[in-house]
This record gives structure tokens, C-alpha cells and sequence, in this order.
């Protein structure tokens, strides 16, 4: 995700871009609020939301899901051996295997040998 610039002489975002900005944040909201109500994960179309395998938890500035994703309807030309990441992460629920970034959600397929480790690190439970 971009960050978005604006009030200066030059390389302002667009109002499209800051829109879209607005859209994913009001998405996100309105899917956490639904999990608050409904007291339970959404159910995700394998045909619209990617599986990614091999994820891992990446301890980058903020937690970021990697891994090789797959969508059922969409190929992807570099490859299905192609490495890619997410927008920092906002919800992770293994049990649920499902993730949230502030784009989209996504499906957990099978975990790298070091996601247990960085879900630990990157979970810690603030107690709250």
C-alpha cells in the first residue's frame, strides 16, 4: 500500500487514490464489526478470495503475510512458484485459516515451517 501524499507542490495523490483509501478502510471496518456481531469468521468463495500456501508472518515494520498465492479464476503470468506478499496484516486466524490485510481477506492453505513461530511473535496478545 502506497502512502498517500497531499497539500504539496508536487506528486499529490489522486482523489482516486485517496477514495480508494477511504473504500478499504470502511471494508475493513465494516468486516471486523460484522465478526464483533456475528461472533464468528466470514465464510470466504475459494472462487474470489486467494489461497495462499506456504504462508508465512513476515517481521517486516508490520506483520505482512507471504507466500505463493493461488486464485481459482485468475492466472497468474510470473508463475505459480512466485513469492508475494501482502498489505500489512489487520486480522489472522489460523484455527479460522483465513487473514485480513486492508485490502482483502485471504484463505490459509499450508503454513511454512516458520509461521508458528511468527504468529507467536507477531500475536502476542496485548491482554486487552
Amino acid at each position: 500500500m502506497k502512502l498517500l501524499r497531499f497539500g504539496e507542490p508536487e506528486r499529490n495523490s489522486s482523489m482516486r487514490a485517496i477514495c480508494a483509501r477511504i473504500n478499504s478502510s470502511a471494508n475493513l471496518t465494516a468486516d471486523l464489526g460484522r465478526i464483533l456481531v456475528d461472533r464468528t469468521l466470514p465464510i470466504l468463495n475459494p472462487e474470489e478470495v486467494p489461497l495462499v500456501e506456504e504462508w508465512n508472518i513476515e517481521s517486516y515494520m508490520a506483520p505482512m503475510l507471504t507466500g505463493y498465492f493461488r486464485y481459482q479464476k485468475k492466472i497468474d503470468p510470473r508463475g505459480a512458484e512466485w513469492l508475494s506478499f501482502t498489505a500489512p496484516l489487520e486480522l489472522l486466524s489460523v484455527e479460522g485459516g483465513v487473514a485480513r490485510s486492508m485490502e482483502r481477506w485471504y484463505r490459509l492453505g499450508k503454513p511454512s515451517p516458520f509461521a508458528q513461530d511468527m504468529v507467536r511473535i507477531w500475536g502476542e496478545s496485548d491482554g486487552k
